[in-house]
């Protein structure tokens, strides 16, 4: 479930990028630049460097203790 929010947050990340990107590339080119697919990318990138975080961490894992 921790990875869908976090993919979740980081396609919401994505999204804003994207539009404030937009924003400025309108307001210096006069046309809109815009990143295809850069929220779900977003969203993979987050979740898999969490995974992969904390896959290497040194913490214990709580969900085991309970058991």
């Amino acid at each position: 479930m921790r990875i869908i929010l976090i993919f979740i947050t980081g396609f919401v990340i994505g999204v804003l990028l994207t539009e404030m990107i937009n924003v400025f590339g309108y307001l210096l080119y006069d046309q809109t630049i815009g990143l295809k697919f850069f929220p779900i990318l977003m969203g993979v990138v987050l979740a898999f460097s969490d995974f992969l975080l904390r896959r290497k961490s040194k913490l214990p894992n709580f969900k085991s203790s309970f058991r």
